[in-house]
């Protein structure tokens, strides 16, 4: 991992948040990150210091900048980490719920409304556009829709990477897409159940009953317990432990 750039970190919170919030540095950037609109940044939790954090992992990414291209408003109700190479355009609203991260060259196109909700991750080299950029007539009844839509991603999802998510799209919560060139494009509320696994497109279920677990924490427990000459191939998580609890990001 590559280090906070000091004098870019204090000039991107001081152009953010003024002097008084500023100072206390909610915001960690990274080196090789391009500011070229800062736009309006709302934090709505109590401010920890290196909460947000922008172009971080450079190692794993071979795009040689981190965009940043607001023009619109930006909230952040928790941590959020956006690795290196993602480009974020927006003119719209874009509101994380917390716990979120982008993997490296992630792209988010935003020109109306996007929500990613809390302890919900999208993989590296992934695209989220809530628009169409151009207007599509139909020859036939000459009928022109519109070109935009917003898109919400519910609680605890994992977008796996080189994932496609288009305007319209809702998901609901607990759900996994866990195949590369997945589509996203509509309202999946009411068809597909929490703790369903997704593929494909048209995106369909591949299995269900499951749930990432992001917790580093919980991961150092697995790993004693699961890698490693002699060990187990399956671990029971005991029953008396909270199962979200034990998945979610702290």
């Amino acid at each position: 991992m590559n280090y906070p750039n000091i004098f870019r970190t204090l000039l991107f919170n001081l152009r953010a948040f003024g002097l008084r919030r500023g100072l206390k540095l909610p915001v960690y950037v990274y080196s090789r990150v391009k500011v070229y609109n800062m736009g309006h940044l709302i934090i709505k939790t109590p401010i920890t210091k290196g909460m947000i954090r922008i172009g971080l992992l450079e190692s794993n990414s071979a795009v040689p900048y981190t965009i940043w291209n607001n023009k619109g408003s930006i909230e952040f109700e928790g941590n959020v980490w956006i690795n290196h190479g993602t480009r974020i355009k927006n003119s719209g609203t874009i509101v994380f719920h917390g716990n979120n991260i982008l993997g490296y060259e992630v792209q988010l196109d935003i020109i109306e409304h996007l929500e990613i909700g809390n302890n919900t991750t999208i993989g590296f080299c992934s695209e989220v556009t809530d628009n169409d950029s151009h207007y599509i007539v139909d020859i036939n009844t000459r009928e022109i829709k519109p070109n935009r839509k917003p898109i919400i991603l519910g609680n605890f999802n994992w977008i796996t990477s080189h994932s496609y998510i288009r305007k319209g799209t809702i998901t609901p919560d607990f759900i996994i897409v866990a195949s590369p060139n997945s589509v996203l494009r509509k309202d999946y509320r009411g068809e597909i159940e929490p703790y369903t696994t997704l593929a494909g497109n048209p995106l369909h279920a591949i299995g269900a009953g499951k749930l990432r677990v992001y917790n580093f924490d919980s991961e150092k427990i697995l790993n004693n317990a699961l890698v490693g000459e002699g060990k187990p191939s399956v671990y029971v998580l005991p029953k008396d432990i909270d199962l979200v609890k034990f998945c979610a990001f702290k």
